[in-house]
């Protein structure tokens, strides 16, 4: 397995846990306050922390683990891999942002269109995780 793929599947499960805690956070603020909560620059920012220290920490270990990968410049499979990935990921975003302003023009609710250009942009990112592995296995 490259690094490239280590670091996807490593990712794609702290940005999972991490967007899955998000959401349980907003869900259940909201629920107690009857109404959807706005952007909270505290829950936002601890997100990104663990996020953050997550990433640091286990990049640390794979690279540790197989040091002469950590260092190999991208070749032309890798650079074909995550641009394919990040381009079909575009889809999943833009999907989710289109979703949330038809969400706004029929309810007109802000702070729902927030989280749900949050939660766009972290489906983005763990879709384009599970693709860079998904390519990465079928060789292309």
């Amino acid at each position: 397995m490259s690094f490239h793929e280590k670091s996807a599947w490593i990712m794609g499960l702290l940005l999972s846990l991490t967007g899955l805690w998000y959401i349980n956070q907003v869900w259940s603020r909201s629920e107690a306050l009857g109404e959807t909560i706005g952007p909270n620059i505290v829950l936002i920012a601890v997100a990104t922390g663990m996020l953050v220290f997550g990433a640091i920490i286990s990049h640390i270990i794979i690279a540790a683990s197989s040091p002469e990968e950590a260092n190999d410049v991208e070749d032309e499979r890798d650079k074909q891999v995550l641009r394919r990935a990040g381009n079909i990921s575009g889809y999943v975003l833009g999907f989710g942002i289109f979703a949330g302003l038809w969400h706004y023009y029929f309810l007109a609710d802000g702070n729902m269109l927030f989280h749900i250009a949050v939660a766009s942009l972290i489906a983005s990112q763990v879709a384009e995780y599970a693709l860079t592995i998904l390519f990465y296995r079928r060789g292309v």
